[in-house]
C-alpha cells in the first residue's frame, strides 16, 4: 500500500468519527442486536470456541495482532475472558463476541478500549475469523457498538490499524470514519516499526 510520507516499514492508519455530548462513566448494553449479528459480552463457555478460532487461524491473525502469540490454550482464553469482566466493571474496556444472529456461530470480537472518560473518547479494536471476512460483518459490528457508545454520550471514537492491513483499514472507511493521518513508526509489530 502506497503511503504519502510513509516509512519503509509502513505506518498505522488513524481514523476518527465525532458525535455526542458530555459523558459520564456508564455501562453499555450487554447484548446488541443487528440485522445479521448479535454482539454479546463474553462468557467463560466461549473460551473453547474462541481458542479454536484463534488457533486454527493463527498465522493470518498473527500478522497484525500481537496478542495471538500469547494465546496458546483454552486456559489463556479463560484468563482473557476473566480480564474482560474486570475491565467492563471498571469502565476501562467493553469487549463483545460477534455471533451470527441465525446460528449463533462465533465470528470474532469487537470492543471499545483506551477509554478516556474525561475526553469522551475511546478506540475500537476488532478481529474476525477468516471465514467471516468479506461479508460486511465487521462493518455491521462496528456500527452496533458505535451506536451504543454514542448513546452513552461518547464524543469521539477512533480506529487504528496497521496500514498494511487493507481489510482492517476498509472497515472504518465503509463506516464513514475520516482518515486523520498515518502514525509512522508508532508501534512495533512483528519486530518492526
Amino acid at each position: 500500500m502506497a503511503l504519502s510520507g510513509g516509512s519503509r516499514f509502513g505506518g498505522r492508519f488513524f481514523f476518527g468519527v465525532v458525535e455526542g455530548a458530555r459523558v459520564e462513566k456508564l455501562y453499555p448494553a450487554e447484548r446488541l442486536v443487528g440485522a445479521r449479528l448479535v454482539l454479546k459480552t463474553h462468557e467463560l463457555e466461549l473460551a473453547g470456541p474462541m481458542f479454536k478460532q484463534v488457533d486454527s487461524d493463527r498465522e493470518r491473525l498473527g500478522l497484525y495482532l500481537p496478542w495471538v502469540a500469547l494465546v496458546n490454550s483454552i486456559a489463556d482464553e479463560e484468563n482473557y475472558i476473566r480480564s474482560t469482566f474486570v475491565q467492563w466493571h471498571e469502565g476501562r474496556a467493553y469487549d463483545y463476541g460477534i455471533f451470527l444472529k441465525d446460528s449463533m456461530e462465533y465470528l470474532g470480537n469487537v470492543g471499545a478500549h483506551t477509554i478516556s472518560w474525561e475526553d469522551e473518547r475511546c478506540e475500537l479494536g476488532y478481529w474476525l475469523t477468516g471465514s467471516g471476512e468479506g461479508k460486511g460483518y465487521m462493518a455491521e459490528a462496528v456500527g452496533l457498538i458505535e451506536a451504543e457508545l454514542f448513546r452513552l454520550g461518547f464524543h469521539r471514537i477512533e480506529i487504528r490499524c496497521n496500514s498494511r492491513n487493507a481489510r482492517s483499514a476498509a472497515v472504518p472507511k465503509r463506516c464513514g470514519y475520516v482518515l486523520e493521518g498515518v502514525l509512522r513508526e508508532d508501534v512495533v509489530e512483528q519486530g518492526a516499526r
